[in-house]
């Protein structure tokens, strides 16, 4: 499948988190498996010369100057192919899912965004449609399919079926397609840009401390060479740093290095996915870094407090600690295969207990806090109950809910 694009507004220069409009639509059909793009545009705008970083080099795009009929070749393009084409607007901020939607469509069709204060418009095209295109003087493409899916000339997207929920964010999305021309709307597309690659469900920390440090962060780097793997890397030095820090009783650095690392934790992803340049490796990274180091972080509090006595209290309150934080990595994941639902967010209770929940973004400041106040050994020993609690909650819900399925199966089956 091919695409074009029409980049004839000013706007598609705009940059936003460090690509502008236009770069950002090529990477997103980019990652959609679409690399034969046609772009037209005028020479006074010429946006592939204003683009932040290089066009990924599994992209085959082709310029197109029209200034006086901007859709005739967009009709003789149609004509001459055997092949869907997906049009959309090079100003606009396309959602990927819409996208998704009209390739997987079977024939021609078109959307106009349904929410957004300048909705924009998308269609996937065959060669039977190339007469919107004919002796139009219509200079914009949203309104022309507007007014095709008024008078029926094009079937309409259906969107009845749509998802608005996203699972790996915890938090529902209105499938957007917003056309971005004034000021007002560049703060409008930011805002929702932020809301794709923020997790709606957290923790304290996470919701209320993190995201300035972790957008600022992004915003100064979004425009540079630096890679999101980058940040990674960095994150994963820190906390490995972090270990001998514990280990020898350098608390208060300690805490300091796993602070700033939980932050790149978060920037390293929202970097990612406000640039476009996410990858398997580096997701998978940023998971088994995460996972393992928690982990040694409470072994390695336990050791400096117990002096290696593994008799002692403060060796039994780390072994509660770990066991509880090896539960609360087991049990989510046991909740979701069975319930195929989050175990954070599946009621409001959940959210509320991931909230206030011991998990390390949270631990970390907690210990912290303690430590300036001289209480390092009794706030970990805190931390272990709060874990446990914690891990004892999700626990009694996984066996709950699932009871409580299993009894309404029957039922449900009549």
């Amino acid at each position: 499948m091919r695409a074009w694009i029409d980049a004839r507004h000013p706007m598609v220069n705009q940059r936003l988190w460090g690509l502008t409009l236009l770069e950002r639509n090529l990477r997103e059909l980019e990652k959609l498996s679409i690399t034969e793009i046609t772009v037209v545009t005028t020479k006074e705008i010429g946006p592939l010369k204003r683009f932040c970083h290089p066009i990924p080099e599994s992209l085959n795009v082709s310029v197109v100057f029209e200034t006086q009929k901007p859709f005739a070749k967009l009709g003789n393009a149609l004509n001459q192919s055997d092949n869907f084409l997906l049009v959309l607007e090079g100003h606009a901020i396309n959602d990927r899912r819409l996208l998704k939607e009209l390739i997987s469509a079977k024939s021609a069709c078109a959307v106009i965004s349904p929410s957004g204060s300048r909705r924009a418009g998308a269609a996937l095209l065959s060669s039977s449609k190339s007469s919107l295109f004919k002796d139009t003087n219509e200079q914009s493409l949203t309104a022309i399919l507007n007014a095709a899916m008024q008078n029926s000339t094009i079937d309409s997207l259906s969107l009845a079926r749509f998802e608005n929920y996203i699972e790996n964010l915890r938090r529902e999305i209105p499938p957007f397609l917003f056309l971005v021309e004034t000021p007002a709307q560049v703060k409008e597309a930011d805002r929702i840009l932020r809301n794709t690659v923020h997790k709606g469900v957290l923790e304290f920390v996470a919701k209320y401390i993190h995201p300035p440090l972790e957008f600022g962060s992004v915003r100064m780097l979004a425009h540079t060479r630096v890679t999101p793997n980058q940040i990674t890397v960095l994150w994963l030095i820190l906390a490995g740093l972090t270990i001998p820090l514990f280990a020898t009783g350098h608390l208060l650095l300690g805490c300091i290095l796993a602070a700033v690392s939980g932050v790149l934790d978060g920037v390293d992803g929202k970097l990612a996915r406000l640039t476009l340049r996410f990858s398997k490796t580096g997701d998978l990274l940023d998971h088994i870094g995460g996972t393992v180091y928690d982990g040694i972080w409470y072994l390695a509090l336990g050791w400096y407090f117990s002096v290696g006595d593994l008799t002692s209290t403060a060796a039994t309150f780390t072994g509660v600690l770990f066991l509880s934080y090896m539960i609360e990595r087991i049990v989510p994941g046991l909740f979701k295969k069975l319930h195929n639902s989050e175990i954070h967010d599946y009621s409001d209770i959940d959210v509320f207990v991931r909230f206030v929940g011991s998990r390390m973004n949270n631990n970390i400041w907690v210990f912290m806090i303690g430590v300036i106040w001289g209480l390092a050994q009794e706030t970990f020993y805190a931390i272990s109950l709060w874990m446990l609690a914690t891990a004892t909650w999700h626990t009694l819900r996984l066996v709950y809910v699932t009871a409580k399925t299993r009894i309404k199966s029957p039922a449900l089956a009549n």
